[in-house]
């Protein structure tokens, strides 16, 4: 018996591997990509509120008065329109307008695909809240976000509203 030199143990090597290899990436990476893929908002999506110096944005679902109540959904932003000209949208800070406290004078918001500039800011106590005045007619397109503000009363209500009053640019 000859020995040339030291025998060395090969395992057998299966004949397909490098098609699993590609098979287990694209799998990975088509999951990784489905999940983690910027999500886009069509003319259809119910994400219609942007307001890009805080981050937000937002689902608005159309709401109705609830005999003189302006309820807004949850997890949502509520638009009500008054008049031709106004639209008033509601949210809770606690959800879906919690950095709403965060926006400046001349910021931009963008709703239903068109461009308003932030005029007025304030911060009113409930009791002394003028909704005749929120939803009054105006001559420019005018959207007005309100949320609640100040100490908690409980059962979601709070001592002051914030308010934010936004015209449509030219």
């Amino acid at each position: 018996m000859r020995r040339d030199g030291v025998n060395k143990f090969k395992l057998p090597r299966p004949k397909f591997s490098w098609i699993f290899g590609i098979m287990y990436f694209f799998v990975i990476f088509g999951t990784v990509f489905y999940f983690f893929k910027p999500k886009e908002a069509d003319a259809m999506s119910e994400e219609r509120l942007f307001i890009p110096s805080i981050g937000m944005i937002a689902r608005v679902k159309n709401i109705e008065r609830e005999g003189s109540k302006l309820v807004p959904p949850d997890l949502e932003a509520g638009a009500y329109y008054p008049a031709v000209h106004k639209t008033v949208l509601l949210g809770h800070s606690t959800s879906i307008f919690n950095t709403l406290k965060d926006v400046e004078m001349d910021d931009r918001i963008t709703f239903d695909s068109k461009d308003y500039t932030i005029t007025r800011i304030e911060i009113v106590e409930k009791t002394a809240v003028n909704m005749e005045e929120v939803v009054s007619e105006t001559e420019k397109n005018t959207i007005v976000l309100m949320t609640c503000y100040g100490e908690p009363l409980g059962e979601q209500d709070y001592t002051h509203r914030f308010i934010v009053t936004a015209e449509e640019d030219d």
